[in-house]
């Protein structure tokens, strides 16, 4: 061999090495990616608890795809034969519940953030329908444009008008039995109007304003708060205790009827119109367009639309309207080519972290709140963000001086999503956990289960001052015109140390008449009221102490079945078990609570003050006796004589039933103006109509209420 064939030699080797070389490093990459997509997997599909925004997890799936078409080798040389993250649909069942293969599998849709991308998913849909010449092609091509709700997708099966099972997505292949929750969601219909046997699929969600009330509570409680409501809905959905979810006031909107060519239907539109005639519910939004220019305008406008809605909407879905065109333009394997899914980015603004404040909340417990460089954020200005507690502080390695990016969560709340790393510069400093109360300097301590910081002092102005605004609010005893500047004066004077001292404020009266705002009127007003809530039932009084996790519902179900607050206290943990609908996180905190030496007084100097801590006997068989009782009530439209709050609490007091929507189920429908259409729902179902004077006639003047 002479020297330049060598020499050649060795550089074709060479080359060879590098190409080795650079594959080497690029399946790396590939696997680390794989690695970090299905960790990120597990987090949102499995464990409800995601840590990167869907922007962020749909650009490394990007990233993957296109590093396999790129390397097609890459999937053939996968070890351990699993699907890539770019063919799979979802998560996995959990073992919690059954499993269920699907009859037709659930597959996602493709996503985009990009109009320019809608527009290429236009051209290959009518090139498609072009090449295949397709009868009828010169007809318009119409698509559905519908809103994408952030939930949890469900598929509802029905037999002969019977719901008998429903099914979340799974992997797409298989899912988990979730019945049994399901039926505890009233805008689920049980039965349909019709005898029919079909499947029909949409989406659990939380609606945002009961998403906020719970995320308050578990906060007060020193529980993890939902990221989101559809961490809240999917995490509700995988409860083991079924009264959870009958608490949470989870939503259900449908959207897909499978296999709808079988009834005869021809379009989507029509599909939606008769998914509705069956008593199912949607959102009413589904809009046609032939002019792709005007659907283009339509996507636009739903940027700001969105943010009026009681519902998280992370995107909208364009569908092709025929479904005679579905075989014909097929899918992929994990999506259909018929639809495409717009993403709304999420506003996200980089601002400095300079400093964490400690807030103290109505049980004790201590919340970092971020104290943020002033920022621009969804049309307001943003300077705090709650960080939640410690472990997400160190979960997210957040320190003060750090650029951060926040978001709104449910477009409401700031939260810190993440830190930029590439930011630091050495000099940030370290957040460290409080040793004592920020207000009234007590020791603080972590309680056994909880990630929260407590403060244990029950004379801390801050616990005071939270317990009193829940104590008096709307749905406890009603104490309207006793705001946060008066407790806080006060407090501050010595007046008030605990909520029993509420009831000795009508001997402060002219002190009352000094405050900024507050005249004669105001404090006559002000100490009828607190003298009026006296009269409270027992049930509300029992909320009103803010026992953890005793909402209304089971605050009713517990006065009903105990009677009175001594009986109450002396029932030991298995015998609240045993009420129906009571969980072992509220038979603990019951027990807990009023066996407290310090709650107990505040009970006892309560009662001698003359609050209902028994149902009387004679309500009892009121109760007993009345015609509410039993029966089903909902109330709608503008009412002239009574809030709605007040008409439910007058039908739950009575042993009456209040449903949040109109079904066939619902007795009478209260109707005041503009009652719209749940009246004419009501009329359909036959449903009887009262007005308020009739209502009352016929109900309250019977029970002297």
């Amino acid at each position: 061999m002479n020297l330049f064939n060598q020499e050649e030699n060795n550089e074709n080797q060479n080359i060879e090495n590098k190409k080795n070389d650079n594959f080497s490093e690029i399946q790396e990459k590939y696997t680390k990616l794989r690695n970090e997509i299905e960790y990120h997997n597990n987090l949102y599909y499995n464990e409800d608890n995601p840590i990167i925004s869907d922007m962020e997890y749909d650009f490394l799936i990007r990233e993957l795809k296109e590093l396999e078409q790129k390397y097609p080798e890459l999937l053939e040389n996968n070890e351990n034969g699993e699907n890539s993250p770019t063919e799979k649909i979802g998560g996995t069942a959990s073992e919690k519940f059954s499993k269920v293969r699907h009859r037709v599998p659930m597959l996602s849709l493709s996503n985009t953030y990009n109009i320019s991308e809608i527009e290429d998913f236009d051209k290959r849909v009518k090139k498609i329908i072009l090449a295949e010449n397709i009868e009828n092609n010169s007809k318009e091509l119409e698509y559905i444009l519908e809103l994408k709700l952030d939930g949890l997708s469900i598929s509802l099966i029905y037999e002969n008008g019977m719901l008998v099972q429903a099914v979340t997505r799974g992997d797409g292949q298989v899912g988990e039995d979730v019945t049994e929750n399901i039926r505890e969601i009233p805008t689920i219909p049980k039965k349909l109007k019709e005898n029919v046997s079909l499947e029909v699929r949409g989406e659990i969600i939380l609606p945002i304003s009961s998403f906020n009330r719970i995320n308050q509570e578990r906060e007060d409680e020193g529980e993890d708060v939902f990221a989101n409501p559809r961490n809240a809905a999917s995490g509700t959905i995988r409860q083991l205790d079924k009264t959870i979810v009958a608490e949470r006031g989870l939503d259900c909107y449908l959207y897909y009827l499978v296999n709808a060519e079988n009834y005869g239907i021809k379009t989507h539109l029509e599909s939606i119109e008769y998914i509705e005639k069956l008593g199912f519910k949607t959102t009413k939004i589904f809009e046609k367009y032939t002019d792709f220019k005007k659907l283009e305008e339509a996507i636009d406008k739903w940027h700001d639309d969105r943010k009026k809605l009681d519902y998280e909407t992370d995107g909208l879905v364009i569908k092709v309207n025929n479904f005679s065109l579905y075989e014909i333009l097929g899918y992929t394997t994990k999506s259909p080519r018929w639809a495409i899914a717009y993403k709304f980015p999420a506003e996200q603004v980089k601002t400095k972290l300079m400093d964490v404040t400690f807030q103290v909340g109505r049980t004790g417990v201590i919340t970092p709140v971020a104290e943020l460089e002033a920022v621009n954020l969804s049309g307001s200005v943003v300077k705090r963000a709650s960080l939640h507690n410690f472990d997400e502080i160190r979960r997210k390695d957040i320190k003060i001086g750090d650029n951060v990016i926040v978001e709104k969560a449910a477009e409401i709340i700031p939260q810190v999503v993440n830190v930029v790393f590439d930011d630091r510069t050495g000099k940030e400093i370290e957040i460290q956990e409080p040793a004592n109360c920020p207000v009234c300097n007590s020791e603080l301590a972590h309680e056994e289960g909880l990630v929260a910081l407590k403060c244990h002092n029950p004379l801390c102005p801050e616990k005071v001052k939270r317990q009193i605004a829940y104590f008096v609010s709307r749905d406890a005893m009603n104490i309207s015109g006793l705001g946060d500047k008066i407790v806080e004066k006060f407090i501050e004077l010595g007046k008030i140390k605990t909520i029993v001292d509420i009831y000795s404020l009508k001997e402060y009266r002219e002190e009352l008449e000094n405050l900024e705002k507050m005249g004669q009127k105001s404090v006559d007003n002000l100490i009828n009221n607190i003298e009026a809530s006296k009269n409270r039932d027992f049930s509300k009084v029992l909320y009103a102490l803010g026992i953890p996790f005793v909402g209304k519902f089971n605050a009713n179900l517990l006065t009903k079945n105990f009677k009175n607050i001594e009986n109450l206290k002396n029932q030991s943990i298995e015998n609240l078990l045993s009420v129906k609908g009571i969980g072992d996180k509220v038979a603990i905190a019951v027990n807990t609570f009023l066996n407290n030496e310090n709650n107990w007084k505040i009970i006892t100097d309560l009662q001698n003050i003359g609050l209902q801590f028994a149902i009387n006997e004679s309500d009892l068989k009121e109760i007993a006796d009345n015609p509410i009782k039993g029966k089903n009530f909902l109330a709608t439209g503008k009412l002239q004589k009574y809030k709605r709050n007040d008409i439910k609490d007058i039908i739950l007091s009575k042993g009456g039933n209040y449903l949040s929507a109109v079904s066939k189920n619902l007795d009478f429908l209260i109707a005041g103006e503009k009652a719209g259409s749940k009246l004419e729902k009501a009329e359909k179902l036959g449903v009887r109509i009262l007005t308020e004077d009739e209502f009352e006639k016929e109900f309250l003047e019977i029970t002297k209420f």
